[in-house]
């Protein structure tokens, strides 16, 4: 075997494991759902559906990462919707019924969530307004590695006069069934500060990010990281909804991305939200 023959079945073995690591990654970026918790709850009896929808204008190809790890994530359309209920005034229940369109191919069930979501105290009675997210999530083998997760995460607020300071983290995932069952957890987070610029808008920068699982933190190429300029705002004065441009930071991450979040708001609320 020559030297140039043996370096290019080097570079050639180099080019499959690159791809196997990027599909391989993992990072707790959930594509279906683009969105930020307040601290807020909605309240006993109180019905909120909501559509949170997102498109991947330029993303990777089958097999080289971004945020679906077997389709490919260029001109994928996602659909999450969200039905929520608050069981009391401190609990809310949720059940999301997520589909997909990858590019070329019909729209596709992916999976299925439900989760819980609660306030600690009431409002401004700590420093920091603490609540709580969890959830199990149901994935389609077609769309994910993992077929059964379980997700916990915090959630912190601040409000300072037009200001509000939203922190979801840590976001801790647990695979049960799937390839990364055997791992210990991963971590991530998101988050958002927002302005209030008149009664019914809201301009906020929100970020999303992820390195990995916690005994093996995937390089920092892999890892997801999203900025999102957004707009909240109220449509017809029924509508609450949350536009917003994604952009990945990191080569792992799909470059670009929109995402268009719309829900009834039944309960009239006066700050502009997801």
């Amino acid at each position: 075997m020559t030297y140039k023959q043996s370096a290019t079945q080097l570079c050639l073995l180099s080019g499959l494991l690159a791809g196997h690591c990027l599909t391989s990654a993992h990072a707790d970026v959930d594509p279906f759902e683009f969105q930020v918790y307040t601290y807020k709850t909605q309240g006993q009896g109180k019905f909120d559906p909501q559509l949170l929808s997102s498109f991947i204008a330029s993303g990777h190809a089958q097999g080289q990462g971004g945020t679906s790890p077997t389709y490919a994530s260029q001109n994928m359309w996602r659909y999450a919707l969200e039905l929520e209920y608050g069981l009391t005034d401190k609990i809310d229940f949720a059940y999301y019924l997520n589909v997909a369109k990858p590019d070329g191919a019909d729209l596709q069930y992916t999976g299925s969530k439900f989760r819980f979501r609660g306030r600690i105290a009431e409002q401004g009675e700590l420093p920091i307004d603490l609540g709580w997210y969890s959830e199990i999530e149901w994935w389609s083998n077609k769309f994910n590695d993992d077929q059964v997760e379980a997700e916990f995460m915090t959630t912190m607020q601040k409000d300072i006069d037009k200001w509000t300071i939203i922190i979801n983290a840590p976001d801790i995932d647990k695979v049960f069934i799937g390839d990364n069952r055997r791992e210990v957890f991963e971590i991530g987070w998101r988050g958002e500060a927002s302005y209030q610029i008149t009664e019914g808008t809201r301009l906020g920068l929100q970020v999303y990010g992820s390195p990995g699982k916690v005994n093996d933190v995937t390089p920092v190429g892999q890892q997801q990281h999203y900025v999102v300029p957004t707009v909240h705002t109220v449509l017809l004065d029924t509508f609450r909804s949350s536009l917003g441009l994604g952009f990945g930071l990191t080569e792992g991450s799909d470059l670009f991305f929109l995402k268009a979040n719309i829900h009834f708001d039944a309960n009239k609320t006066e700050k502009v939200y997801d």
